[in-house]
């Protein structure tokens, strides 16, 4: 049997009645991982960072000797981050599934009468595919700030696998779907994330003063030699400083990064438009550069990603519009910048949208509702994309999203929810030294990344630049002049307006990329 580990950056896989191609992307001192595995009847694709080779060989061995049965139960078995393709080569059928709530999710299109599978954008020039926008996807992308379902992406054509389901083609590439399930465990026991950091020994955490970074450290051991915590950002912010001091009081080796100059912000900037297709804000470029020039290739990032799926914000009588003002782009923004085709769209915004979360997300509270839409909604959709951002650079693991972790936590009453008692009974069984800083954590004025003060020196000069030389891609979509004038207006008084602008950017830098490189194939 075929057994193949690769370091990768992208993949672009095919399937039709004709062939099934896979394409891996590579580059030096980049990427995370993927298993490709071969026999005689299947042919299989496995990239995750949240596996351990044994444990992949021990599902690959219950696969062969019951298919069906294991796939069904994969949750129960499978958690963390992950996406698997199967061709079956005696029956030509293709089978995608990936994790339970699509974190991973690749994207997929139709060309020639195959479907094409990437993993990120990075090499979409490639597949030799013009852009259309997809007016309703645009709409729900630019309020939202990335895709929700029900909502399609904003490219005509390009859709993305959902999480939580078995999908499966034929060779007329005729489609069928299985909604999986988990089997949650009656006897929540004690929490603990330490069997979601098994699948690597070099490991980086990231260090701040939130309470998903901090339950994650708890489960470190002190002075453990194969750890690095570390950090990025305004040294007097609280992430820093409270980062900093817990990596110390840990024993454990620290590294900081300082936040992008001009010239980092516009490399970054692309390379997020590039790699996430204009789907993720440029409001990642500190991020991404601590990723990629701060943790060493051998480590694998553990990031506090989805601890908000046990921690509850808003109260049971929580007004549900009101709730969501704090995931949707401010209405004037929206009607100021958008072209008169959106007009229509935004004379019912933003109760439109919280209408249809209501349909698509449900509960008997709108607390439940809204729990419901951060788990389904916003965790494959915005932290998907940034997952995709950072797993170009190192392999990154996702602890929350463990398998026996899900079967405890996410079926409790969400009155475990409130006031983060899953987070404290875990620091308290791991290291109750650190329940000081969860009951006082360290609160400065300065903000982590500090945009306010930033986007009026140089980061907003070269923010105006690359929107001047990039934003006429977009120009059906938004009054072009309008939005170089938001961005003026932002250098002297920034607000919420600077997160709409990251996201223009990161579209319209992409968007005139392709188009640019799409137009020298048409012409040939």
């Amino acid at each position: 049997m075929k057994f193949q580990k690769h370091t990768i950056t992208n993949f672009h896989i095919s399937f039709g009645k004709e062939a099934f191609h896979v394409e891996l992307f590579k580059k030096e001192k980049q990427g995370s991982t993927l298993y490709w595995m071969e026999d005689e009847t299947y042919e299989i694709i496995w990239y995750s960072s949240d596996h351990a080779e044994e444990k992949i060989r021990s599902f690959l061995e219950k696969l062969h000797e019951n298919f069906e049965e294991t796939l069904i139960n994969i949750y129960n078995q499978l958690g963390g981050v992950f996406e698997l393709f199967i061709h079956n080569k005696k029956s030509n059928k293709f089978l995608i599934v990936n994790d339970l709530y699509g974190v991973n999710g690749s994207f997929y299109l139709t060309k020639n009468n195959q479907l094409n599978f990437f993993l990120n954008f990075q090499n979409f020039n490639e597949l030799e595919v013009s852009l259309e926008f997809d007016t309703v996807g645009l709409q729900a992308h630019f309020a939202f700030g990335y895709q929700v379902k029900p909502f399609p992406l904003p490219y005509k054509n390009v859709a993305r696998i959902e999480g939580g389901k078995l999908h499966t083609f034929d060779a007329e590439l005729k489609a069928e779907t299985k909604q999986l399930t988990i089997n949650f465990s009656d006897n929540s026991g004690d929490f603990s994330l330490k069997d979601g950091m098994n699948a690597t020994e070099n490991l980086f955490f990231g260090a701040t003063a939130g309470k998903d970074s901090l339950a994650l450290l708890s489960q470190v051991e002190e002075g453990n030699a194969t750890i690095i915590a570390g950090n990025f950002g305004e040294v007097y912010s609280a992430d820093v400083i409270q980062g900093k001091e817990v990596a110390i009081n840990l024993d454990l080796e620290y590294k900081f990064a300082t936040s992008c100059d001009e010239d980092e912000f516009e490399y970054y900037a692309t390379q997020i438009a590039t790699i996430s297709g204009g789907l993720a804000t440029t409001s990642y470029v500190d991020m991404l550069k601590f990723v990629a020039e701060t943790i060493p290739e051998k480590y694998s990032y553990v990031m506090g990603e989805a601890g908000e799926c046990v921690r509850m914000f808003f109260p049971e009588d929580a007004n549900l519009a009101k709730a969501m003002d704090n995931y949707l782009t401010p209405k004037e923004f929206l009607v100021d910048l958008f072209t008169e085709d959106y007009k229509e769209f935004l004379k019912e915004y933003p109760e439109n949208i919280s209408t249809e979360i209501t349909k698509n997300y449900t509960g008997n509270s709108n607390a439940k509702i809204l729990i419901n839409f951060y788990r389904n909604g916003r965790l494959p959709g915005n932290f998907g994309n940034r997952h995709k951002l950072l797993s170009v650079f190192r392999n990154k693991i996702t602890p929350f999203l463990h398998e026996d972790f899900i079967k405890k936590t996410h079926n409790l009453p969400h009155e475990r929810y409130k006031r983060d008692k899953i987070h404290e009974q875990i620091i308290y069984k791991g290291n109750q030294d650190l329940l000081q800083y969860f009951k006082n954590p360290i609160q400065m004025e300065t903000s982590v990344q500090n945009w306010n003060h930033r986007i009026s020196g140089d980061i907003g000069i070269m923010l105006y630049k690359l929107l001047q030389k990039h934003i006429h891609a977009l120009e059906t979509i938004f009054n072009t002049e309008k939005v170089l004038k938001l961005a003026k207006k932002q250098q002297k008084t920034p607000d919420r307006g600077l997160y709409f602008l990251f996201r223009i950017l990161s579209m319209a830098i992409f968007v005139d990329t392709i188009n640019n490189a799409v137009a020298p194939c048409e012409k040939r």
